[in-house]
């Protein structure tokens, strides 16, 4: 049974940690100024401005990061400041029955897909597939992300999808960045994906890898597995080999899902754009899709959140 934290309120405090790349102060101001506004109460961690190279810290720094802000009854939901690299270093060391034993709110996307996703496997928790801090200021979908995260039912907008194939699934939301997402698999941080409805995004890759990351899914049989498949936006993919790979985004959608009979559609409201609706992982949701009169609906089946 997943575990579901507690709604957010107003006057909670959000705690911010980077469990992926540095973060400059500069870079966190009009996120954390969104959240005071909002009436909420922001407290950044240390760790979040440490350096490694590249990274927040070391994997150790940003491990106890997480366990201190975790632990602590007035932290409310973690906001995590950016993504990034280096997410997936964490997994071994996370000790998941501390975060079974504290449910809350965390939230972020891209690199943080690997947290996401291990703590609804290790510690059967719901997740927030949703803006990083960095992002929040320049997403234009916040009240809803802010009513999802206080235990409304929402429904998501689907009137801009694009449909590859027609039905209705129930089950888990799972998913996020594709190519992290990618690096789960057949690992014990994989969230059970029998019945699941997957939904994916990525950003600058190549489209000659999205179609081995599409490939993958397909050979390692998870396609087989879900229920739908949720395509998001796959912003500012190239084609920039010596010899052009030719092959569109469409062709590799079309591709790898030919022959699946379940609901399909691409061009959701999520990615590494400025529309980035929040997806909760691990919680129940419908999916219909309907070629006439193009009606297609992504429901939540019950809250998010405990309210």
């Amino acid at each position: 049974m997943t575990i579901k934290p507690p709604a957010l309120k107003q006057g909670d405090l959000i705690g911010i940690m980077a469990p992926s790349s540095s973060a400059e102060a500069s870079e966190l101001a009009a996120g954390i100024k969104l959240l005071e506004d909002r009436g909420f109460n922001v407290e950044v961690h240390p760790q979040t401005y440490f350096k490694d190279h590249s990274s927040a810290g070391t994997s150790a720094q940003k491990i106890s990061a997480l366990h201190d802000l975790w632990g602590r009854k007035d932290v409310r939901a973690i906001i995590t400041a950016g993504g990034g690299n280096r997410a997936l270093h964490l997994l071994d060391q996370i000790d998941y029955g501390h975060i079974r034993r504290h449910p809350k709110i965390i939230m972020g996307f891209s690199d943080v897909t690997a947290l996401l996703n291990a703590f609804n496997a290790r510690a059967a928790m719901t997740t927030f597939h949703g803006p990083v801090l960095k992002w929040l200021p320049r997403t234009n979908d916040l009240d809803h992300n802010f009513e999802l995260m206080a235990g409304k039912k929402v429904s998501y907008p689907m009137d801009s999808t694009e449909i590859i194939h027609t039905g209705i699934a129930h089950g888990p939301l799972i998913g996020g960045n594709l190519t992290v997402f990618s690096h789960l698999i057949g690992t014990k941080y994989m969230p059970k994906m029998d019945g699941a409805i997957l939904f994916i995004e990525d950003v600058n890759e190549e489209i000659s890898n999205l179609d081995r990351l599409f490939l993958r899914l397909r050979r390692t049989g998870i396609m087989d597995r879900i229920s739908g498949l949720v395509l998001g936006q796959f912003s500012d993919s190239k084609d920039t080999g010596k010899k052009p790979f030719g092959f569109s985004l469409e062709d590799v959608f079309r591709e790898h899902t030919q022959g699946l009979k379940i609901p399909i559609v691409t061009n959701a409201p999520f990615g590494h754009v400025d529309t980035l609706y929040t997806m909760p992982v691990g919680n129940p949701a419908r999916l219909s899709v309907r070629r006439q009169g193009h009606r297609v609906s992504l429901t939540l089946s019950e809250p998010a959140v405990k309210v």
